[in-house]
């Protein structure tokens, strides 16, 4: 992986409605970016995802069968990607090259301190130093 941006902010502060544009702007400009999902919960994008997370887990098959509400579902998926970071997303992003551009779309959610620890861990293993 070469360069990457997080995109972060509290649930409605308009991340994806960022990503779209800047796809937007690099397609006008014709540069390449890969858009990552790493929502369980998104739903639609007008943007192309390189790759999503619901491969790994959706939230909905989590609420379904382990019974839990958005926000306990939320957490179990951020948790259950930390554990697979290096079977799913490693390899995932073994894909790209040393010079793409990487665009990771996070999930908002209110409880910012859960999704600070995931992200710090996120950016331990892949930052550079």
């Amino acid at each position: 992986m070469g360069y990457a941006q997080l995109v972060i902010g509290p649930a409605g502060s308009g991340k994806s409605t960022y990503c779209s544009s800047l796809h937007q702007h690099c397609e006008t400009t014709r540069r390449t970016i890969h858009i990552v999902n790493l929502d369980p919960a998104a739903e639609n994008f007008d943007y192309p995802v390189a790759m999503d997370i619901r491969e790994l887990i959706s939230l909905d098959d989590v609420m379904e069968e382990l019974g839990l509400g958005t926000n306990g579902g939320l957490m179990y998926c951020m948790e259950h990607l930390q554990e697979n970071l290096d079977e799913w997303l490693t390899e995932e992003l073994d894909n790209y090259l040393d010079d793409d551009y990487l665009v990771f779309d996070c999930p908002g959610y209110h409880r910012c301190d859960q999704i600070h620890k995931w992200l710090y861990g996120f950016t331990l293993c892949y930052g550079s130093t």
